[in-house]
């Protein structure tokens, strides 16, 4: 678990309506870009081990689609939006600190 507040990116690593896989204290993790905010979700789908970044990011439902089974995810929630997940998946907390996208502790 996530313990302190890392750096993973920088603000003009990311225009509005991308996504990205980062890593912090070894956790895998996926950093999107929707409207004026950035949400950090684990990048390991619930249902079946594959990462999210590979799948579509939809920045009109704030939500990633896993590419294998095409679960849908809330990234301000973790929740499953679209089956066949029913398990959320975790959430982190992000700052912005000048030009620097934090992630820190599960929300």
């Amino acid at each position: 678990m996530l313990s302190v507040f890392t750096k993973v990116a920088a603000v003009g690593d990311l225009a509005d309506g991308e996504m990205k896989d980062v890593e912090t204290e070894g956790e895998a993790v996926l950093l999107a870009h929707v409207g004026d905010s950035y949400y950090a979700i684990s990048n390991i789908c619930s249902h079946f081990y594959t990462y999210l970044t590979e799948g579509w990011l939809y920045p009109d439902e704030c939500a990633v689609q896993c590419p294998l089974h095409e679960s849908k995810f809330d990234l301000r929630t973790g929740e499953p939006t679209e089956p066949p997940a029913d398990i959320p998946v975790d959430t982190y907390e992000v700052r912005i600190d000048g030009d620097d996208i934090l992630v820190g502790p599960r929300g």
